[in-house]
């Protein structure tokens, strides 16, 4: 189908800037109308007061969360009415609709001809999302686990994956002896990411180059780990990327779906280094360019640091790129 005149609602949070990569990618594949609605709290004297004796004299620490997702729901309705008439848009894309309350999505169907929806997290992180799955005709979730858990009781659900995005960027100086990772800190996952981090250092040869966000206190100190408490857009993580010649990934425990770094591995033909599994069940796995530790076992890991990385197949690369995903979710 060609999409050239067809008209497209994003809906999604405005963490890390994601939105204008994936508002851009839109753009690049030839939409004739891109609308983003990505609403940015603004954080007011009166909301702190209110926030702070919320927390102090009612013990309500979901207050400001409380706030956030009102205050999200009001500007995509508000958007929504001033800009759309009925059945003005063909297809919305919401993201993370955990955040949108019932009234917000009845509206949104409203103004778009085809909705999907699509929890790139685990749904057992954000509960909220149970109650909004059923007003979504397709609804995808990343996790197959989620998927095989609850398939039954939400015959809407879809299974996918995550993507990269295909848009044309200029080509960057590798350096062939990084290993980089930019995540935030999860205590959870700390554990998985110091054993690799331990067992790289003793090839001295490799630089290593790994960076947790936090926004308090240090929470530990390690001579391979930097912390940083001001958050760097995903344009600016998609640099470090392009830079960096093996990827590290660290998934979380509330899931088991594929994580962006992979994906990202793929399309910039980097090795990667994750204690998921389930990677190993793709089509695109081949055991030079993904190696998966588990505990305390890293047998391979020196033939896997000296092998050539294998290029893929083109169309089970591209099979994994946004174009496909938007044009199998949307079904165009």
């Amino acid at each position: 189908m060609n999409i050239s005149s067809k008209k497209i609602i994003l809906i999604m949070p405005p963490d890390f800037g994601v939105y204008k990569v994936i508002e851009e990618n839109l753009r690049y594949m030839g939409f004739s109308q891109v609308t983003v609605l990505a609403p940015a709290f603004q954080y007011k004297f009166k909301d702190r007061l209110l926030n702070f004796m919320q927390k102090s004299l009612f013990k309500n620490r979901a207050y400001k969360k409380q706030l956030i997702d009102t205050y999200y729901n009001t500007e995509v309705c508000s958007a929504l009415s001033s800009s759309f008439a009925e059945n003005s848009v063909d297809y919305a894309i919401v993201i993370r609709p955990d955040k949108l309350n019932a009234t917000t999505i009845s509206h949104l169907h409203t103004v778009a001809n085809k909705v999907i929806a699509y929890q790139w997290d685990g749904l057992a992180r954000f509960p909220k999302v149970f109650k909004v799955i059923p007003l979504f005709k397709h609804f995808f979730v990343f996790d197959p686990e989620d998927y095989n858990r609850y398939k039954y009781q939400y015959p809407n659900l879809l299974l996918c994956t995550n993507f990269y995005f295909d848009a044309s960027e200029e080509k960057t100086l590798v350096n062939k002896n990084e290993v980089m990772y930019v995540g935030v800190y999860i205590q959870n996952r700390i554990d998985s990411l110091l054993k690799i981090v331990n067992k790289l250092s003793e090839y001295t040869q490799l630089s290593l180059n790994i960076n947790l966000f936090n926004r308090g206190k240090d929470p530990l100190h390690h001579p391979y780990i930097t912390f940083f408490s001001k958050g760097i857009s995903y344009t600016q993580y998609l640099n470090f990327t392009k830079k960096a010649a093996i990827l590290l990934d660290i998934k979380t425990i509330e899931h088991s779906g594929l994580s962006f770094r992979i994906f990202e591995a793929i399309k910039y033909e980097k090795k990667l280094i994750t204690d998921n599994p389930s990677v190993k069940q793709y089509d695109f796995y081949h055991p030079n360019n993904f190696y998966v530790f588990e505990d305390d076992n890293f047998e391979g890991l020196i033939e896997f640091l000296e092998n050539e990385y294998m290029p893929l197949a083109k169309n089970i690369k591209e099979k994994y790129s946004f174009e496909s995903w938007v044009k199998c979710a949307l079904e165009v």
